[in-house]
């Protein structure tokens, strides 16, 4: 039993199959990035048929991606992601998931034989009786495991199968891999519309170095996951664990903070207008409505500060015109 369990937003979200509780589910299976229109309309579908069988809605994902996994072990960079898990979970929360099981995706997993996927995870642990994956669907070591074979094996562990289709949106399957094209190309309006929901980033905000203070643009910090899609300076707003019904405009900046010595940890860094309480420790929701600019590298300090005060004003300027 190599997981480890945690719960986070008042779901359960597994680690170790050995706790989980032995529920009935209804389970899909995905990456489920971006938690997008198309992702809603499976999970709605999902939850449906789950409340008229009896069934437990359940989402199987993965930490990392296994195509992060697979990049990493060729030494090729990962692709990159919309939102972190928290949010993920969030979004899935919202349309009605009870469970999700989060699997470590590492050697253990990337050589499990498919059938011993269908047979460990989804029937000896998650008792799923009802199974939704797409008929493009691969996995199990050497993505051996597809959608015939969980077809054949529908009698022997006793699971109905359903098939996922693309949802479509003015004419073009909506997908994670369009949304990460609008969101690199700054296109927030474009890529809110797919998603179905504001872009958001959350985590607790944590001590940074304080540089910000220095120069009189204190910043509340959370660490965003490896290679976002995201990158760059935005009109933002933030809502805190402590009042969630308040928001708070301010300035964002996404990034490996080029400007200053970093190991490539990615940031979500933000500037409060008008704001100077100590909420260390919380949680912050950040909302990006427009994007500013790209992340960019200033050698000379007046340089940056004269950067990072346009900015502040042209974020300003945009909740003026809003």
């Amino acid at each position: 039993s190599y997981f480890n369990l945690r719960s986070q937003n008042d779901m359960y979200i597994y680690h170790n199959l050995s706790l989980l509780a032995k529920k009935i589910s209804a389970t899909t299976i995905g990456n489920f990035d971006g938690v997008h229109t198309g992702h809603a309309a499976v999970l709605k579908r999902l939850v449906a048929m789950a409340n008229e069988r009896g069934l437990t809605p359940t989402v199987v994902t993965f930490a990392p991606n296994p195509k992060a996994y697979f990049a990493h072990k060729r030494g090729v960079p990962a692709p990159t992601q919309i939102m972190p898990l928290r949010d993920k979970v969030v979004a899935m929360k919202a349309l009605g998931i009870e469970q999700v099981v989060v699997l470590p995706f590492d050697a253990h997993l990337a050589n499990m034989l498919a059938e011993d996927f269908v047979r460990v995870v989804l029937h000896e642990t998650l008792n799923a009786k009802l199974l939704m994956v797409g008929d493009d669907f691969r996995f199990g070591a050497q993505r051996k495991g597809d959608f015939a074979l969980l077809q054949s094996l529908q009698n022997q562990y006793g699971y109905a199968l359903e098939n996922l289709h693309s949802v479509e949106q003015n004419g073009a399957r909506v997908s994670s891999s369009l949304i990460r094209q609008h969101l690199e190309r700054g296109e927030i309006n474009e890529a809110t519309q797919l998603l179905g929901h504001p872009l958001t980033l959350s985590g607790h905000i944590i001590h940074g170095e304080k540089l910000g203070r220095t120069i009189g643009v204190p910043t509340i910090n959370i660490k965003m996951p490896e290679r976002l899609a995201l990158q760059g300076i935005y009109a933002a707003s933030v809502q805190l664990q402590s009042a969630p019904e308040k928001t708070i405009q301010g300035a964002a900046s996404i990034g490996v903070r080029p400007s200053v010595k970093t190991n490539g940890q990615c940031w979500c860094e933000v500037h409060l207008f008008d704001f100077n309480q100590e909420i260390y420790g919380q949680i912050a929701c950040v909302t990006l409505h427009q994007k500013i600019r790209d992340e960019a590298k200033f050698d000379d300090f007046d340089e940056l500060l004269k950067a990072i005060q346009n900015d502040i004003a042209q974020c300003r300027a945009f909740f003026a015109q809003k």
